[in-house]
């Protein structure tokens, strides 16, 4: 987190997109703007999914076999 010379926040992401991008990091989820980087550099004629949609596509795709848990 960068601060200004006074100690105020003056770039970055605040607390609950940090809490966000903590539980996704636990899911083992990849990073969306590895996957618009992604998509620009190799499929730059397809339009990207949205954060929702590619969040969604990743849990159905994680857990399609039913839950991974042992009890």
């Amino acid at each position: 987190m960068l601060r200004d010379g006074e100690g105020r926040r003056v770039k970055g992401e605040g607390v609950g997109s940090r809490l966000v991008a903590a539980i996704r990091c636990v899911l083992g989820m990849p990073r969306y703007d590895d996957y618009l980087a992604h998509m620009r550099c190799k499929h730059p004629e397809q339009v990207p999914l949205s954060e929702r949609d590619y969040f969604n596509q990743y849990l159905e795709h994680r857990y399609a076999g039913g839950p991974t848990r042992c009890c």
